[in-house]
């Protein structure tokens, strides 16, 4: 199969306001229905308004197949879950796991070579609004939970699924698995709100922890929520982390 045949379908975001994080005033209610205290929940807060340049996001993640072509034509370390250098075909249309921020990074430097499109890691902020559209959602269908609509501890299959294999749980702008199935990495550090693109946290050469978003199949519900924020070294692998593709576009 082609390369340009595994490339995931994008969506195109407009350049409009939306609401990041979560309110203050939400954060006891949080602990009460998710678990932990208030102040598990204080790195989603404030909640702010923001409006980022157009962009193009990704509307599932980066796929085995996909991934198994780079291992291939770059030489680069195979995911340790397939079991030799690609993947087995029951997890070809599945996330890509077991990749590092680093890992991820690298990929994108060899698609953008290999197709003259500058594709990147979303950020945090684009991430989030690709996932929750513009009036600050809960979930990405959106504020009930609802089982039948994201791969989690919460009723999924305990593993990992097909990229898409959630359709009822697609985003306000059209991008699939968002709550569950593998954690996504972003381009951003792990900073402090409010979100501002210009003060470092964008540096992809600075040193500490990136986020990561959506939760996985493993984590319980409250980690599916669109402003849940988590972190890891961007030399981290596992069996749960994966990544979307983005572009940023010009007027």
């Amino acid at each position: 199969m082609k390369l340009s045949d595994l490339l995931p379908d994008f969506v195109f975001l407009p350049s409009q306001p939306f609401l990041m994080g979560t309110p203050e005033r939400e954060l006891g209610a949080l602990a009460k229905t998710y678990g932990g205290t208030r102040e598990s929940y204080r790195e989603e807060s404030p909640q702010h308004r923001l409006r980022l340049p157009p962009f193009a996001i990704a509307g599932t993640p980066v796929t085995n197949a996909l991934y198994a072509i780079y291992v291939a034509d770059a030489g680069a370390r195979p995911p340790l879950i397939w079991r030799g250098a690609t993947p087995p075909d029951h997890l070809r249309d599945c996330p890509v796991t077991d990749v590092s921020w680093e890992d991820a990074q690298h990929f994108c430097r060899w698609l953008s070579n290999l197709m003259a499109t500058p594709y990147r890691l979303p950020t945090e902020a684009e991430w989030e609004y690709a996932a929750r559209g513009s009036d600050g959602r809960r979930f990405p269908w959106g504020d009930e939970w609802d089982p039948t609509r994201a791969n989690t501890r919460d009723g999924g299959p305990g593993t990992v699924t097909p990229v898409g294999a959630y359709p009822s749980g697609i985003s306000p702008w059209g991008c699939l698995d968002m709550a569950g199935n593998v954690w996504e990495w972003t381009a951003s550090l792990d900073a402090p709100y409010p979100y501002r693109f210009d003060d470092g946290r964008e540096d992809p050469n600075a040193p500490g922890r990136r986020i990561l978003r959506g939760g996985s199949f493993a984590n319980p519900r409250g980690f599916a929520r669109c402003a849940c924020r988590f972190r890891l070294a961007p030399t981290v692998r596992n069996e749960f982390l994966g990544f979307r593709l983005a572009f940023s576009m010009t007027l």
